[in-house]
């Protein structure tokens, strides 16, 4: 069974009774783990708690008894129990494919939830075309938030705090978001905080004196002195990122989240679109359009793909390494900034 967009996010919110395992997957790995969360939360009978036990592909390519028992074991405490697992991709799809179909075999066939996170997965993935042909799994294809989204999440973090914001500052605050879930939730959480006992609408001075000394403005930064064609600033950056204890691959997220928006962005162009800024996720406000236009210039499709694959490259050098990931990451880093030096 699979679900697109808000109807797999309303799926995770509220699951069917009749299923047992669902596969979250999308772009933004940030997102499958909120639906995760959201899953645990709704399969977790009132006045109860649940055991869960999180995997990785690493350990269940090392032992793939602690998938199938960990599904099979019932929690000594009667608790109710989910197998919550962090995939990469198709690495251990054909344990988890195994999984699925012999829990769909019949109803009760394990004791415990599953609960699958993935990144992108193409329609050819054979974990995906499991998750989809199971009777009782779902399969939740989920999409970065557009501005409107986000914006309704900070009004309601702040909502609950009995904080409003104004007009303007929701504006700039949604615009410096990071695209990354998981990082643009921890944003979201520190205004909450910063609000709460505020007494007063958050204005724009009050985003400006909470951003100014924030980790993900750095990162933004790096990533974009790097797409510009800066690397002194480049490296600066990511000094900085260094001393507050940012990891590489956070680093090369947001890197791959801001290629795909540029892709996204030439796509449109080469579709026609003179301007399409404000439909990219997150938004190009108009009073940014010159800059990232100017970048996208410097990166046309081709050269973007190339640096994708420096990505992915990247990332498997560095968790294949021994030591710290950030060599690996300055190197890439310059490497991509003096190419848009050089770039006319």
């Amino acid at each position: 069974m699979l679900l697109k967009g808000k109807q797999a996010t309303d799926f995770a919110r509220k699951p069917k009774p009749s299923v047992w395992a669902v596969l979250a997957f999308g772009e933004d790995p940030g997102l499958a783990s909120d639906a995760a969360r959201a899953l645990i939360q709704a399969w977790t009978p009132k006045g109860t708690s649940m055991d869960v036990t999180t995997l990785d592909d690493d350990s269940i390519r090392k032992d793939p008894s602690l998938l199938f028992d960990g599904l099979e074991a019932v929690s000594l405490l009667g608790d109710p129990r989910v197998i919550r697992v962090r995939t990469s991709g198709d690495k251990i799809a054909a344990l988890l494919t195994e999984a699925i179909q012999k829990g769909d075999s019949r109803d009760g066939y394990y004791a415990a939830r599953l609960v699958i996170e993935a990144g992108s997965l193409q329609k050819r993935s054979k974990l995906r075309a499991a998750a989809e042909s199971a009777q009782n799994t779902a399969c939740l294809q989920l999409f970065a938030d557009d501005a409107g989204d986000i914006e309704q999440r900070v009004q309601a973090a702040l909502k609950a705090e009995g904080v409003q914001i104004t007009d303007d500052a929701l504006a700039v605050f949604v615009g410096d978001l990071p695209g990354h879930r998981t990082l643009a939730n921890s944003e979201i959480e520190k205004l909450s905080l910063y609000a709460r006992g505020l007494e007063r609408p958050v204005e724009v001075d009050d985003i400006r004196a909470l951003s100014a000394t924030d980790v993900d403005h750095n990162l933004s930064a790096a990533i974009r002195a790097a797409l510009d064609g800066n690397p002194a600033l480049v490296h600066n950056a990511l000094d900085r990122l260094a001393v507050a204890g940012t990891s590489g691959i956070s680093i090369l997220r947001s890197l791959q989240f801001e290629t795909l928006r540029m892709l996204d962005a030439q796509s449109r162009i080469a579709a026609g679109q003179s301007n399409p800024g404000m439909k990219l996720r997150p938004p190009v406000w108009q009073s940014e359009w010159g800059l990232f236009s100017a970048r996208l210039r410097k990166w046309p499709t081709k050269r973007l793909m190339r640096v994708m694959e420096r990505i992915y490259e990247a990332e498997q050098q560095a968790k294949s390494g021994s030591g710290s990931a950030d060599p690996v990451i300055r190197v890439l880093m310059n490497e991509i900034a003096r190419a848009a030096e050089l770039a006319k």
